[in-house]
């Protein structure tokens, strides 16, 4: 008899009380032994998907070892096999079980990362009552349960509000509520379309006069062609139906055959193919380092070992990793490519991690100009896409994936390089479970694949920064700002009819005459307070206009920037001072004048605007604060020429939408960009000559100790899409914080001081890289509750710490977190601080209403 261990996708809750837990009881990597029936025995191999029986259910699972022995007595056979092919190599096994000791996560949750889309089929139980029934001696609680499922007939057990969960078993034990099991339909499967084929030269049988006709037009068609034609193509190019043509293949003129077609989103692009430009002398200085690593048996500089927890073990490797601290427009993405080509000719394949969806189409034209067999992957993908899109990956018919955070899970059987592009985002780390960060899971897949990392960024990542210059990474700078090759230049000088000697460019040394560089663009720092003592109550200071009324009238381009969608930020009432606010997440609504209604940021909540305060009555109702919507209307009042695009969140809804506004924009079918933190992320924009920060104070006073960086990071990032060009450009900052460090380092575009301020603070307050972080956060519908339940939390942790000898860790917290309610539940929080925190959680199994977050890139 063989039998397997099976990782099975549903939660496993423990209810120990905290204090009485065992170390096993905490164990995410819990597998079920299963036996393999007989005939099964030959067809079951690790990473197979399979369905199990499980209690009183049927459940999927993923077979993640395989043994002669079982280590219960008694097990129950697996039912059968979900899909006929293991789905994951022993290495994504491997790196599920590294995520889910790293992270602190279930071990299917990590092993779902790495699934091909929409294959599981999980199971959900649907709660609905019987009429039949007597529904007497009801609780509270139980009434309210049968009160809902009055109203709403029936409900998904997942939807139900968790207080009213501890009713449904005794209700369902009296057979006053039935559940109900079942099986979500599979999502995605390999296409299949049909295809025509003349069978033969032989004339045309005797028809119907009409018949004949569509007979000899499909004839006439086909012969034309060399190969199977799709029906599809049949139909646009003759008039018949699938009737006509079963209909032709019964008479023997044609055959029908079902072959299967990729769903690929770049199917049908042609891309411009271009030559690899010269280098310049610090872009061949940075691709000569990697270049040595990428050669087969390279004996090039190897970091020291990664600080990446390995569980228990501690046993790292060392992993090539190089760290591409470039000005923007310094040409990274170039060395990207090279590194790329490199690997490629030896049979290797690369991914290209980006961290927004909007960047995906630009960063394709631009590898897809050099490289013929690329792909991508990102959750605005149909599942068909990404299905098909996995299985070329894996069958070796991708040489480079492009895509966000999910295309790092991409199957690459041969990989040989991983380049991260804008490392420092945090959009590199996932908020649902598991919390892991690209980054981090990157350098342990490297390992596995003996690859080499790329990280590039105009703005590191503090930490990253930190580990590359204690050695831990290769440092490779890009100090200066490409503007390009003296060929495209001229070609670009004579289509603008420019005098190219009043360009703002420098050539460089002989030996590279052929490329130019150019200054940054010059940052202007206006002071709101000083405008505000003038008079000028606009959302623009003076000189934002006078530069808008400027580049507007020469034809060129404006982006305007404000991390905040909309048209108000809240709403309040002069009178009584009542602010509306979300009914589930306590915090203020914002005004959306599309639609004219109040959205929640959070959870979604949208209501109609009152004419009246729900408070007093008054109709005196004031709109405050600034949002993307109110930039775009106070633009189109002060310049009614001028075409207008608002890139934001709620205008990028659709699957190609970030694509269509990036075309308009670069075709000039708009003056002003209005948008949020998606134009501030390496987009490359020729005719943009002027960019304006409407408020560089977002989240300079957040209650987050990278408050500072973030703030640099999107201000230094925002002003980099300036000056891309033969045109040149500059940059206006508003602020009420003119002083700032982070925003006078932004305003010089200066890295390296903005780092030695900020890791002098990181040192001085015990913060990353100097300690490790995890964010613990309980939420519950019942304020008191949480409270209580995290306060005995961190009396556990307090007493944990006291227990294992660990001074040098610590506790923030017990505090309300900063979104205190969201989506109707009061969150807590508590933060560990330290050199090793894992030490105190990784045997700890969290009840229901803890989240536990490892290296939190926030800590609102």
């Amino acid at each position: 008899m063989k039998y397997a261990e099976v990782v099975v996708n549903t939660p496993i809750v423990v209810r120990r009380p905290l204090e009485e837990q065992t170390a096993t009881e905490a164990l995410r990597e819990h597998a079920f032994s299963y036996s393999i029936p007989e005939h099964l025995a030959n067809r079951i191999g690790l990473g197979q998907l399979v369905w199990v029986p499980f209690g009183s259910r049927r459940i999927q699972g993923i077979v993640v070892g395989l043994s002669d022995t079982s280590p219960v007595e008694l097990t129950k056979d697996i039912d059968e096999i979900a899909d006929a092919r293991p789905l994951l190599s022993q290495k994504q096994i491997d790196l599920a079980h590294w995520i889910a000791r790293t992270y602190l996560c279930p071990l299917y949750d990590a092993l779902q990362l790495m699934l091909p889309p929409g294959v599981e089929q999980p199971t959900e139980i649907w709660l609905s009552l019987d009429p039949k029934v007597p529904r007497d001696d009801l609780s509270p609680k139980q009434t309210a349960l049968v009160d809902l499922l009055l109203r709403e007939d029936s409900i998904k057990y997942a939807k139900l509000p968790r207080d009213l969960r501890s009713a449904v078993e005794l209700l369902a034990h009296r057979g006053i509520v039935v559940k109900r099991t079942v099986v979500t339909p599979l999502r995605a499967r390999p296409k299949r379309v049909n295809a025509v084929r003349l069978l033969s030269e032989t004339p045309i049988p005797t028809l119907h006069s009409k018949t004949q006709v569509k007979a000899k037009a499909l004839v006439d068609f086909l012969r034309a062609q060399d190969k199977p034609i799709w029906v599809s193509a049949v139909y646009a190019a003759v008039d018949c139906d699938l009737a006509d043509l079963k209909k032709f293949e019964n008479a023997g003129i044609v055959e029908l055959e079902e072959k299967e077609i990729w769903r690929d989103s770049l199917a049908g692009r042609v891309f411009d193919v271009v030559e690899p430009p010269k280098l310049t002398t610090e872009q061949e200085a940075a691709w000569e380092e990697i270049a040595t690593s990428l050669k087969p048996q390279a004996t090039s500089f190897k970091s020291q070992e990664i600080n990446i927890l390995e569980g228990e073990t501690g046993n790292l490797k060392p992993v090539t990793c190089y760290l591409l601290h470039g000005v923007t427009g310094s040409g990274k993405t170039e060395i990207y490519m090279r590194a790329l080509a490199e690997v490629i000719a030896q049979g290797k394949q690369g991914i290209v991690l980006v961290p927004e969806i909007s960047l995906t189409p630009q960063t394709i034209r631009r590898f897809g100009s050099r490289f013929k067999r690329i792909a991508v992957l990102h959750s605005r993908l149909s599942a068909g896409e990404r299905y098909d899109t996995w299985r070329r990956c894996r069958e070796g018919k991708v040489d480079v994936v492009i895509g966000s955070r999910s295309a790092l899970f991409a199957p690459m059987p041969r990989l040989g390089l991983i380049a991260i592009d804008e490392e420092h985002d945090t959009a590199y780390k996932q908020e649902a479970i598991p919390h892991y960060h690209a980054r981090q899971v990157a350098f342990e897949i490297a390992k596995q694949s003996s690859a080499t990392v790329i990280l590039g960024s105009a703005t590191p990542d503090v930490e990253t920064y930190y580990r590359a210059t204690h050695g831990e990474f290769k440092l490779l700078e890009l100090p200066q700002r490409v503007m390009g090759h003296r060929g495209v230049i001229e070609t670009e000088t004579a289509e603008l009819a420019l005098n190219e000697s009043k360009l703002a460019m420098r050539e460089v040394s002989a030996e590279y005459a052929d490329a130019r560089y150019m200054d940054l663009p010059p940052v202007e720092i206006v002071d709101l307070r000083a405008e505000l003592k003038t008079g000028n109550r606009s959302m623009f200071s003076r000189a934002l206009q006078r530069e808008m009324a400027r580049v507007l009238a020469a034809r060129e381009q404006v982006i305007l920037f404000l991390n905040r969608r909309g048209t108000a930020t809240f709403i309040l009432c002069r009178d009584c001072g009542y602010v509306f606010k979300c009914k589930r997440c306590e915090n203020p609504m914002t005004y959306h004048g599309t639609g004219d209604q109040l959205v929640c940021h959070h959870c979604n909540r949208r209501d109609r605007v009152p004419s009246k305060c729900p408070s007093c009555g008054s109709t005196r109702i004031r709109y405050f604060g600034v949002g993307t919507e109110k930039v775009e209307a106070e633009i189109q009042t002060l310049f009614p020429q001028a075409r207008t695009l608002r890139w934001d969140y709620d205008v990028t809804r659709g699957k190609d939408s970030h694509e269509t506004i990036l075309e308009k924009f670069v075709q000039h079918q708009a003056d002003v960009l209005i948008g949020t933190q998606m134009i501030a992320k390496g987009l490359d924009l020729p005719l943009v000559t002027l960019v304006g920060v409407v408020s560089a104070d977002t989240a300079i006073n957040l209650p987050d100790f990278r408050s500072g960086e973030r703030t640099f990071q999107l201000l230094t990032q925002v002003a980099g899409r300036a000056g891309r060009s033969i045109l040149g450009g500059k940059v206006i900052v508003q602020t009420y914080n003119p002083d700032h460090y982070a925003i006078q380092a932004a305003s010089s575009h200066d890295y390296h001081t903005f780092y030695d301020q900020e890791i002098t603070f990181r040192r001085e307050q015990n913060y990353p890289p100097y300690s490790r972080l995890i964010r613990m956060t309980y939420a519950h519908a019942n304020e008191k509750q949480a409270q209580l339940e995290s306060a005995r939390m961190q009396n556990l942790l307090a007493t944990r710490i006291a227990q294992r000898g660990l001074p040098s860790l610590d506790t923030i917290g017990p505090a309300p977190a900063f979104f205190h309610r969201v989506r109707g539940e009061y969150r807590y929080q508590i933060l560990l601080r330290g050199e090793n925190p894992h030490a105190v959680v990784s045997d700890l199994a969290l009840p229901l209403g803890w989240r536990v977050d490892v290296d939190p890139v926030s800590v609102l």
